[in-house]
Formats: C-alpha cells, structure tokens, sequence
C-alpha cells in the first residue's frame, strides 16, 4: 500500500477511481488553483454535502413536476422525465470528460454535474416507477444501504483496497465501458445485446455485475479521500474527488434502480 504521498508521487498518476483518475499533471497544475494547503477533512465533508444537496434539489424539482401525473398513469409524463433524464445524464457525462482533461475546472463542473446527476437518476427512476410502483424508493434504501456497508468495511479494516484490488476494479469498469460501446455501434447494424437493456435473466446478471463493481469504485474513492486528507493539495483537488465519489453514486443508482426493475419484470 502507498504510504506517503509526498514521497510516491506516481499515486496521484496511478492510484484513484477509474471513473475518475487522479490527474496526471498534478504537479505542473497546481499553479492554477487559487490556493494551496492541506485538504482538510471538514472540506472533503462540506464539498461532498453541497454536491449531495444539489443532486436532491435537482431531484425535488423532477419529482414535483412528473411524479404527481405518473401516480395517476401517465405515460407521457413517464416518457418526458426519462427523456430529461437522458440528457442531464449526457450532459453530466460531457462535465466529467471535461473535467478528465481540465481537472482545475472542478469547482465548476462537480456542482453542475451534481445538478445533472440529480436530473438523470429521478428521469431514470421516475420512467420506471410508472411501470413498477415503490422502485424508486427502494432503490434509494438499497444505495444507501450498500453505500454504509462499504463504507463500515473500508473504515474497519474488513476489506483493504490493495493495488491488485484496483487493477481489478479499473479492468472491470473499463470492461463494461466497452461492453456499452460495442453494444451502440452494433445498434447502427441492426443488432441488439438484450441485457443491456434489461431483458430476461441476462439483464439482471449484468445490472447485478455493475452494481458489485460500482460498490468497489466506493473502496477505491474512500481510499483517495483517505490519502489526500491533511496532506497538501491544490483547491480544485477537493471538487474533483467530491465529483468522483458523486459520479460513482449516481452510477450505482441508477444501475440499482434497473437492477431492482428488471428483478420485477
């Protein structure tokens, strides 16, 4: 395990969330960020809450315009909030390429991601919660749920993010990158994987397999907040691992939510 950030450099090239990696040019960027000192453990919790809030105030708003006509049955108000909820999640994809590129964007880009994560997950979950009453809040509980249970694992010692545990979870996530990836360009052919799209048996063992691998990115990111806290970082540093941890929720609540569908199909 990496000990000393100041003293192994190559962490910060080599160790974090493959949703998000650590900045490569780390170093030669931090003469852009408006200060410099050591990330506390009050900011990592501040901007982790202000990133949180906005998600549920985005939220708020799709819920209180759909959910009161799709209570009632309508499926157009279904189809509206998924297809809002399609574009904030593009529009939250295109911030964290952004962001992978302009690490010292953070500041901006993770409260507007957070914002679009918000749309994105309630468009995804108020589409289905026409077709399954009560999905949404269940797949709320189970996110918290698997959010505490790894996070009690991590902070007791129970399970250890070993360098091998993260190759394995940077090869699996980019493995269902993939997966997607020829799954769209086999669309313009004609052809179709089913379970990416929930079908039978298949959907459910694939959304199952995401949210096993979207539980172990939470390792990986509690393990960056770790290593970074009281050590010096620049400003922009605790927006971008507050937006990797945010981007990993949004991912795994969503996969829960169609995991949880698909199971009642």
């Amino acid at each position: 395990m990496i000990a000393n950030l100041g003293r192994h450099r190559n962490i910060w090239r080599g160790f974090g969330s493959p949703m998000l990696p650590l900045p490569a040019a780390t170093a030669k960027t931090r003469h852009k960020a408006a200060t410099k000192g050591n990330l506390s453990r009050a900011e990592v919790l501040q901007t982790l809450g202000l990133l949180f809030a906005l998600s549920v105030l985005a939220a708020a708003g799709m819920i209180h315009q759909f959910y009161p006509g799709i209570s009632e049955g309508d499926a157009t108000m279904a189809h509206l909030a998924r297809n809002i909820g399609f574009g904030g999640g593009v529009f939250g994809f295109s911030l964290v390429l952004l962001t992978r590129f302009y690490p010292h964007w953070a500041p901006f880009t993770a409260p507007a991601y957070a914002v679009a994560g918000g749309v994105f997950m309630s468009g995804i979950a108020l589409a289905l919660e026409h077709r399954f009453p009560g999905v949404a809040v269940q797949s709320v509980l189970v996110t918290l749920s698997i959010f505490l249970a790894m996070w009690t694992a991590y902070a007791t010692g129970l399970v250890r993010v070993t360098r091998r545990l993260f190759v394995f979870v940077y090869a699996a996530t980019a493995s269902i990158a993939l997966v997607y990836l020829v799954g769209l360009l086999l669309v313009f052919t004609g052809v179709t994987l089913p379970f990416l799209h929930g079908a039978g048996t298949g959907g459910v063992i694939w959304f199952g397999f995401i949210v096993v691998i979207a539980s172990l990115n939470l390792l990986v990111d509690f393990q960056r907040l770790r290593q970074m806290v009281d050590r010096p970082s620049p400003a922009f540093m605790r927006w971008y691992v507050g937006l990797s941890l945010h981007v990993t929720l949004v991912w795994m609540y969503v996969s829960v939510v169609r995991l949880l569908a698909n199971l009642r199909r």
